[in-house]
């Protein structure tokens, strides 16, 4: 196919100015370019020029003007239509893109049973008409901008004027113009460039399908990033109790959210630390078991060939196995595989001895856990694996030095002036109503103080109330 079938050329005239206007075929909405010719070809105009253009003719459409060649292209390779006049230099570029996607749903990683069902799909402009559907304020600033060499995908970036740190917004913008790469096809891509810490196995930035966990955030004074092709935003700053809270906290009452949270961090640690535990008591601590509850692990554990650490590994490979092939499986069959390796494939490895029932019961309870709080379980995941060879290894002090260098490096984790564990180090006294416990929103009177922000008061009377 030759390059002329791809495009389509007009020419009009107006009040003795003519001009041309050029069109991707396949990626240009059909319908609205008919209206954009349409309004060019009757414009009652006199001395046409770019400034009247815009104002006067391409009211009803999204345009801009532009001299660059390169821009030029990169719009009329995404869909957008360029209008050229005779005499005159640059052109005007006007979005007419065509965008088929598919409808906005409920996203598959943010159930909830109180508060909105709406999800981010694929198309960057209806992202961002959801969000200012919840941000009716003249201060929401979105500012656009072009990442890839090939793919010129488009990239915005969200924020509140007068509420997130500018400083913020300009080490976030710098990384973003730095990159030089061939393509970007998800906001993931942006994720590593990002990052104070790209190999770390903790997130550092927070992710979100959900129009109203994004419009809280900024409203905190975050900002987002967005991707066009991608349903997944980004937000910056991050501190690590955002992946224990959830949306429908806010949708709760607040002793009912207060409880989950804490249920939550208590199955995140029991899911990181259990299998090391077990194991660590069944090697070098045995003695510390109640005599009733040794004889049963006893009796369980006889005849099985593989030492206690590698016993658990096994189970712990087994069921990661479970989980990769109920993940990739067509969904018809996913639920199925499950129920078919979990119980048949583990009932019949305890029958014949290969390996215990209290292992396969440790392992089961410590990855069920590990998804109470589904945006740390890949980090919780490895982790349970480290700490499961360092209590087969070193037993509980190996466990207990090891959670502490964990927590040290934790405490020294710092993005975009927000310390990864605040409010609980450092102390931000403020930030606690709102971290592991929840209060109501009516005694939250300032935003969070744990990351920069240039306005720190929420509700009207905080002043007061604060002193």
């Amino acid at each position: 196919m030759s390059t002329k079938s791809l495009y389509a050329k007009s020419d009009f005239s107006s009040c003795g100015v003519s001009g041309t206007a050029l069109a991707s075929v396949d990626l240009t909405d059909s319908e609205g370019l008919r209206d954009m010719l349409r309004a060019l070809k009757t414009a009652d105009v006199s001395d046409l020029d770019y400034d009247s253009l815009m104002s006067k003719v391409l009211v009803n459409f999204e345009h801009k003007f532009i001299d660059d060649g390169t821009e030029a292209v990169q719009g009329l390779m995404g869909g957008d239509a360029l209008v050229f006049l005779d005499k005159l230099d640059g052109c005007v570029l006007v979005n007419v893109r065509k965008y088929e996607t598919r409808s906005i749903a409920e996203p598959p990683t943010g159930g909830v049973t109180k508060g909105p069902r709406e999800g981010f799909i694929e198309n960057m402009k209806s992202n961002l008409s959801m969000i200012e559907r919840k941000l009716r304020t003249t201060e929401l600033k979105i500012e656009h901008m072009t990442i890839g060499r090939r793919t010129s995908t488009d990239i915005a970036i969200v924020s509140i004027d007068g509420i997130a740190d500018p400083e913020v917004i300009e080490r976030i913008k710098k990384r973003l113009k730095a990159i030089d790469i061939d393509g970007v096809l998800d906001t993931h891509y942006l994720q590593s460039y990002l990052e104070p810490r790209p190999y770390s196995i903790f997130n550092q930035i927070g992710t979100s399908e959900k129009p109203d966990i994004i419009a809280s955030k900024l409203l905190e004074g975050r900002v987002a990033v967005l991707c066009d092709g991608s349903p997944m935003v980004l937000t910056l700053p991050f501190v690590c109790f955002e992946d224990v809270q959830s949306s429908e906290d806010y949708y709760e009452r607040s002793t009912f959210a207060s409880f989950l949270r804490v249920v939550r961090v208590l199955a995140l640690m029991l899911g990181v630390f259990l299998p090391g535990f077990y194991v660590s008591l069944e090697i070098f601590h045995f003695s510390v078991l109640p005599l009733q509850l040794l004889l049963t692990v006893m009796n369980a554990t006889k005849g099985v060939p593989f030492p206690p650490l590698a016993e658990v590994l096994f189970v712990i490979f087994l069921f990661e196995i479970i989980r990769e092939a109920g993940i990739r499986m067509p969904q018809s069959m996913g639920l199925a595989m499950s129920v078919v390796g979990a119980l048949v494939l583990g009932d019949t490895a305890v029958k014949a001895g290969m390996i215990g029932s209290p292992a396969v019961m440790i392992v089961a309870l410590s990855s069920i856990a590990t998804y109470t709080v589904p945006n740390a379980a890949g980090a919780a995941a490895l982790l349970r694996v480290l700490f499961t060879i360092v209590g087969g290894l070193l037993g509980l002090y190996g466990l207990l030095v090891c959670g502490m260098i964990l927590m040290i490096y934790l405490v020294g984790m710092n993005g975009y002036g927000a310390p990864y564990l605040a409010p609980f180090a450092p102390n931000v006294s403020n930030d606690k109503k709102d971290g592991l416990l929840k209060t109501p929103v009516v005694d939250i009177m300032r935003r969070p103080e744990s990351f920069p922000n240039t306005d720190g008061i929420r509700q009207k009377g905080s002043e007061v109330n604060n002193g």
